[in-house]
């Protein structure tokens, strides 16, 4: 997230952007949720966002820290809010003392003007590229939080729970269906532990499922499965599945069955589907996934396992072009709205299958209407190509170029063009400064617009402030034990 993100075939789908009334079937119907994740370099104003929220009618969100400037944008919304403990705090929460001082200073005093529902204690700490680094942490440091809950009086309708990707478990290679999923070998006895706590304390279980990173990590994947409206299915002793995300729903389902919870409560914490950044990242896509998703929130149909509601946070609500691109060059563009807070494409969150436009980003401050481009004559006096390479590079290694990758929006752009986007992309992180549009004479500033079909060159918002949160969190996704599975079900079939 943030930085990355996670992984496909048998796991949860979080839908991180809170889906706001359901009214559509019953007014009891719980909303949706969105993720709101801040490592961008230029951020809008806590406030702003929050609005976005409520004209939106998005009723839950899932923080990826706790802030203090989002928390008190957040005082007197209404929203409900999940808020975070990011990874690289999980060893100090080990001490109660701190769990407990952590609870204080981000709960109880905020308990009176925040709807707070959930602490969520890490973030995919069990992803298998952590290398096990915080397998021995989580669990001391959930039971610390929810301890420190319980004391301050607010555990009981305040629960700790542990967002993971969904390559904490897996289906037998030689059997690879929803029904046989249990939870990885290698984790077994702490996922059997974390489980038996959620349960005794009736907290969820949280899951991460993004079915996009099946067509992503394998050429293989059957296209129409990843989305909600295709042709392919996969029979599980007659149980029939149409997309991936349920069959990754229900492997986790069958996974807690092993540890004699079938019946726990489920969160999908995280779902979505980037629209830059791979051939598969696009807005049709997006659209077509969403149109998909939404209306089957909406109509509470469940999986084969588990008809009925399920609790969605989409993923996510803005882009964040300071994310880790790790995972892939997608990773900064997962907001079903840009980076400036303007939506990308119409979306009906309220399931009824309306094609609406989302309401945007109110009195955005633009820097100004003017662009750095590649100057032809500077190119001409150089007369040096590893010049311009290296200055290339280094716009990009400190500004967002993955619009420029194969199969992305701006990815057929000639040479000139891709020296100018990289060029333009410094510009506008460096807030247009004049020196920052130099690249040893190569560059100049121009007032026209230098944008081309639909490969657009931003200008950045103003008035930037400093990424806050550490969810970069789907390094693991590349290697889903689930997708393994799910891969090797399609060539049997």
């Amino acid at each position: 997230m943030s930085n990355r993100r996670k992984q496909s075939t048998t796991a949860g789908i979080f839908l991180c952007i809170t889906i706001s009334t359901l009214f559509l079937l019953s007014s009891d119907v719980s909303a949706l949720g969105v993720n709101w994740g801040t490592m961008a370099t230029h951020q809008l104003p806590p406030k702003t966002v929050v609005q976005m929220l409520k004209d939106n009618n998005v009723k839950k969100v899932k923080l990826f820290d706790a802030d203090t400037n989002t928390m008190v944008a957040l005082a007197g919304s209404g929203i409900e809010v999940m808020v975070a403990i990011p990874n690289d705090q999980l060893k100090a929460m080990g001490s109660y003392n701190r769990a407990k001082d952590w609870v204080r200073r981000n709960i109880t005093r905020f308990n009176d003007d925040i709807k707070i529902k959930y602490v969520a204690v890490g973030n995919e700490p069990f992803l298998t590229a952590y290398n096990g680094s915080f397998i021995n942490l989580t669990y001391p440091a959930l039971f610390n939080i929810q301890k420190a809950l319980n004391e301050a009086g607010v555990g009981d309708f305040i629960k700790a729970t542990v967002p993971l990707n969904a390559d904490v478990y897996n289906s037998p290679l030689e059997n690879p269906v929803p029904s046989a999923g249990s939870f990885r070998q290698d984790i077994f006895e702490e996922m059997k532990l974390l489980v038996n706590f959620l349960a005794h304390n009736k907290a969820p279980f949280t899951v991460n499922i993004y079915p996009f990173l099946s067509l992503y990590l394998s050429s293989d994947f059957p296209f129409d499965y990843a989305f909600f409206n295709g042709q392919n299915t996969v029979s599980d002793n007659g149980v029939i599945y149409t997309n991936v995300f349920d069959a990754n729903f229900d492997t986790l389902l069958a996974s807690l069955k092993t540890l004699g919870h079938g019946d726990m409560t489920v969160i999908v914490g995280e779902v979505g589907w980037p629209t830059d950044g791979d051939k598969n990242a696009n807005i049709p896509n997006a659209e077509r996934f969403y149109t998909g998703l939404l209306p089957k929130l909406a109509a509470n149909r469940g999986t084969p396992m588990r008809p009925g509601y399920i609790e969605v946070y989409l993923f996510g609500f803005i882009d964040e072009d300071a994310k880790s691109i790790a995972p892939g060059n997608f990773e900064r563009h997962w907001g079903i709205f840009k980076y400036d807070g303007q939506p990308k494409f119409p979306a009906d969150l309220s399931g009824a299958g309306q094609k609406k436009i989302l309401t945007g980003a109110q009195n955005v401050q633009y820097l100004q209407n003017q662009w750095c481009m590649l100057n032809p004559d500077g190119l001409t006096f150089s007369n040096n190509t590893n010049q311009l390479g290296d200055n290339v590079n280094y716009a990009c290694t400190f500004s967002d170029c993955t619009a420029l990758g194969y199969g992305s929006s701006c990815g057929n752009l000639d040479e000139v063009g891709n020296a100018s986007y990289a060029f333009n992309m410094y510009f506008q992180v460096q807030n247009q400064k004049a020196e920052a549009c130099d690249f040893e004479g190569l560059a100049i500033i121009t007032t026209r617009n230098i944008s081309r079909e639909q490969c657009n060159f931003p200008i950045q918002i103003g008035d930037p402030t400093s990424g806050h949160s550490d969810h970069n969190h789907r390094y693991g996704s590349f290697i889903s034990f689930a997708l393994v599975n799910m891969l090797l079900l399609f060539m049997a079939l």
